[in-house]
């Protein structure tokens, strides 16, 4: 269907934003069943040993992960082309009304509805002026129609009949782009981790705590998870350099256990200070420092 000037100045832009954020959440529920499945699933081998059933459990499992983080990723791609296509129209629109504001200063006449600029007998700027706000207008109007074209494509690819499965092939992990990362603004951060496979979001978190506890843009779950392992990291690096020296000075204190042990003592206050809260910063030797929200 094409878009008439009309049908640019009565977009809705808010309807179609309504409509990315139910995208969004669909996609946050694919997000949370990947998370379940592999929460409910982890222990499958320890009840369920040996065996060819038990091993095609074990496969059967992982596809499903794979299958709905897929749908996650579909979802979030929609969400973000609709909620791009919404801006692309509000700018189109804005430089329409700009353009019609110019012509009608200029003494022009526009009918948006039929499409016509016409100029009276006494306005000065005759034909040549006609010509080029109408050309303009043309340009922006054409614009926007390749915008809805390209717009519909896109979606296109992500777009199933219902009783069409994802299918279980996952995408190659980007080590670089979650390098990256923390050189993006916090939106830029928000927009590619909902895009993100489940499982590569899970892995990035396991693989680069660093990064992904510090990145502001990412959801406080995921940035509490990796922060925890940051802190699980530095309780057992204390604890293992703690019964070293235990062991070099047969027990006898010293200055450099009294340290650890303080550092100790502040891991341990912080576990108890973050329970039932996010930890949303944390930096191994500023327990003082480290960032805690409400759940």
């Amino acid at each position: 269907m094409t878009i008439t000037l009309r049908g640019l100045l009565d977009a809705d832009t808010g309807r179609l934003e309504t409509v990315a954020r139910h995208w969004d959440r669909l996609a946050r529920t694919l997000d949370a069943a990947v998370e379940d499945l592999g929460r409910d699933t982890r222990e499958l081998p320890n009840h369920w040993p040996a065996g060819p059933s038990s091993q095609a459990a074990q496969d059967r499992a992982a596809e499903l992960r794979v299958q709905v983080g897929n749908g996650q990723t579909h979802c979030a791609a929609i969400a973000w082309i609709i909620r791009d296509f919404a801006l692309d129209l509000g700018q189109g629109r804005r430089r329409l009304l700009e353009l019609v504001e110019e012509a009608r200063a200029a003494g022009l006449r526009v009918d948006l509805e039929a499409g016509v600029i016409t100029a009276p007998i006494a306005v000065a700027a005759g034909a040549g002026a006609v010509d080029a706000y109408a050309r303009q207008i043309g340009e922006v109007l054409a614009a926007v129609n390749d915008i809805d074209r390209k717009a519909a494509a896109a979606l296109g690819e992500h777009t199933f009949r219902e009783d069409v499965l994802p299918d279980a092939e996952q995408s190659r992990f980007d080590d670089v782009s979650i390098l990256a990362l923390a050189n993006w603004i916090d939106t830029s951060q928000a927009d590619y981790w909902k895009g993100l496979h489940s499982l590569h979001q899970e892995r990035a978190i396991a693989e680069f705590p660093t990064i992904i506890g510090a990145a502001r843009g990412l959801p406080p779950s995921d940035r509490d998870t990796a922060n925890r392992i940051l802190l699980r990291r530095a309780k057992d690096d204390l604890l293992a350099t703690r019964a070293r020296q235990e062991e070099q000075h047969d027990g006898a204190m010293n200055r450099a256990q009294l340290d650890l042990d303080r550092r100790l003592a502040a891991i341990t206050d912080l576990e108890r200070r973050s329970e039932g809260r996010h930890l949303l910063a944390y930096e191994p030797g500023s327990e003082l420092q480290a960032q805690l929200a409400q759940r």
